[in-house]
């Protein structure tokens, strides 16, 4: 194999497909950048650990096929560490040669007969706008579990129509629910690693054309521009989580996200390990407090709109940060029934459902 290339084009590709790159070491393969230069002008680099692959083509100028399995991590910090030049690879049985300006280098090749073969994508296919996609994720993915206990709480389910997308995720203690505008060819069902579905996210971020994602029984398929994230379902069924959703409102605190979103911060300082926040809905608003008995306590009113009966909820700070922080516009509301009912935020769109659980109080605090 033997290619020209652009220093930078390397570079980042390389930091791009090291989403796939597996830190197991006792697979030496699954650590290599699998690079395939073609007579065509094209070079595919690929990463996998088996469960989650990356790959991505850009255009070199090829003087040789050929094919070669070069440790990744290595061959990114190198490549970015060199001077802004044209770049000139070449392998021979067992090293791949670097030039570049004054720099030459040699790293040792791993077996590419070991690199394992994937899957091309099939199945279901949707089509979504990048920028909600990526907000979508970033907003879901949070609430996923990260206990390996219950593997299907580590995923975020899609449930795909015709119509859209629903992206759900819940460790049992709070509850996301995305709504996404998308076209698909049919329907599907699949609980996808958070993990895949975040990086995925990522590579979304100020793309201009559609992302495109393909689902059969086995495994995702996300296309974002050049690049391909490919990963492994979980399997498993995933909690019924629409009977969780309160279909009545009875007490709504309407309160400016940014506001509330300070003060649950300030607050939560003094609420550490399982202590929570204690939040008080009244005519004037919500009066927030927290107390320890090794740090000392905290109060905070914020003005707000409620309609409802006066009464007191405690939630776990962080997840209410991550609801807030989640949810969109300047203002939020939060559905309330009583302190042993689950609070619901919403922004100022009907995309987005946050469910808490409240944490029980056995005595007033602060």
């Amino acid at each position: 194999m033997k290619f020209r290339c652009d220093r930078d084009d390397l570079s980042e590709a390389l930091q791009t497909v090291q989403r796939g790159v597996s830190s197991r070491p006792g697979i030496p393969a699954l650590t290599g950048v699998l690079l395939e230069a073609a007579d065509d002008g094209t070079l595919m680099l690929t990463t996998t650990d088996l469960e989650v692959s990356a790959r991505l083509s850009i255009a070199v100028q090829v003087q040789e096929a050929g094919t070669a399995l070069v440790p990744a991590r290595l061959l990114a910090d190198t490549v970015k560490s060199l001077s802004e030049a044209p770049v000139d690879f070449e392998t021979d049985q067992s090293q791949a040669h670097i030039r570049c300006a004054a720099y030459e280098g040699a790293l040792r090749l791993l077996p590419a007969d070991d690199f394992p073969g994937l899957q091309e994508p099939s199945g279901t296919v949707i089509s979504v706008e990048p920028a909600a996609f990526a907000e979508a994720v970033a907003q879901v993915s949070r609430a996923a579990s990260k206990d390996e206990a219950r593997p299907v709480l580590t995923g975020v389910l899609l449930e795909i129509s015709r119509e859209g997308v629903v992206l759900v995720a819940t460790d049992s203690y709070r509850l996301a629910v995305r709504d996404l505008v998308a076209t698909a060819d049919g329907e599907a069902k699949a609980i996808v690693p958070e993990r895949a579905l975040t990086e995925a996210g990522r590579a979304a971020v100020d793309q201009k054309a559609g992302v495109e994602a393909s689902v059969n029984a086995s495994q995702i398929a996300f296309r974002v521009g050049s690049l391909t994230l490919t990963s492994r379902l979980i399997e498993g069924e995933f909690p019924n989580y629409r009977q969780l959703l309160p279909e009545t409102v009875e007490s709504r605190l309407t309160i400016s996200r940014q506001q509330l979103l300070e003060a649950v911060r300030r607050v939560g300082l003094l609420a550490r390990d399982t202590t929570p926040v204690r939040l008080e809905f009244n005519a004037l608003g919500v009066k927030l407090s927290s107390s320890s008995p090794d740090l000392g306590q905290a109060v905070e009113t914020v003005e707000a709109r409620y309609e409802g009966e006066d009464l007191v909820a405690a939630f776990n700070p962080q997840y209410l940060v991550d609801g807030l922080t989640a949810a969109t516009g300047e203002s939020v509301r939060i559905d309330v029934r009583d302190g042993l009912k689950p609070g619901v935020i919403r922004g100022e769109g009907d995309e987005l459902t946050y469910l808490v659980m409240p944490v029980r109080l056995p005595a007033a605090v602060g």
